[in-house]
């Protein structure tokens, strides 16, 4: 959190009833987040009056399917709500709104999350994943970012090689997190995350001996998730 004396407010905005309830009662036991309230709609304006209505840190959307017309529903929140951190949870998506969303996420002061439902395994991911995006963070889910990097340009080919978990491992490594946090996050032994973060540098090929291997290889999943401009490095 930004402030860690404050309490994260979160709306949650569930299509689905029997996730939406499953998530309110997921937050109870937070001490650090509040639930302000819960709504059952999910489209851009009634987003945006809930938002100025109760005032969140975070507003937490779930949905069946991501495509560009919900991307266009959040540019509604959004404007309205510029302060407020986005999680954005579904089932499934198409590429094209998943283009929509990484454009989205661009260039923006406060933090934003996409994720699929089922590959939250735990409460305390879920957890962990709101209090990143009140700190401003912005969060691709491993299963999409697979996808992203494998249809996108060569700035992005380092990662190809990659395993879903490791994608996972090194987007946690991106948020700042120590091993020892990760591995308590995606209930891991430590020895297995730093297994998977070897793998990682292995599978990434030489780095240069002017740059630090942890730096360089969360540098490249930052350019990859488009967190941080191309022209801003020199080229490899």
């Amino acid at each position: 959190m930004t402030d860690s004396n404050k309490r994260v407010r979160l709306y949650i905005a569930e299509e689905q009833q029997i996730l939406r309830e499953a998530y309110q009662s997921f937050f109870l036991p937070c001490p650090d987040i509040e639930v302000v309230g819960t709504s059952g709609e999910t489209d851009g304006e009634p987003l945006a009056r809930a938002a100025a209505a109760l005032s969140p840190n975070v507003v937490l959307v779930g949905i069946k399917v991501l495509q560009p017309a919900v991307v266009e529903r959040l540019t509604i929140l959004r404007d309205s709500c510029p302060g407020v951190a986005i999680v954005l949870l579904s089932a499934y998506y198409d590429v094209k709104g998943i283009t929509a969303l990484r454009e989205f996420s661009k260039g923006r002061g406060v933090g934003c999350a996409y994720l699929l439902k089922h590959t939250i395994d735990t409460v305390e991911q879920l957890t962990q994943v709101v209090y990143s995006v009140a700190q401003g963070r912005i969060i691709v889910d491993p299963a999409v970012m697979e996808g992203l990097i494998n249809s996108s340009e060569s700035r992005s080919n380092h990662l190809k090689d990659l395993s879903p978990r490791e994608l996972e491992v090194l987007s946690w490594m991106a948020k700042g997190y120590r091993n020892n946090t990760i591995a308590e996050v995606l209930c891991l032994e430590p020895k297995t995350v730093e297994r998977h973060i070897n793998n990682i540098y292995s599978k990434l090929g030489t780095i240069p001996d002017s740059k630090h291997t942890r730096v360089h290889s969360v540098t490249l999943y930052l350019r990859a998730t488009g967190q941080l401009p191309a022209e801003d490095f020199a080229e490899e």
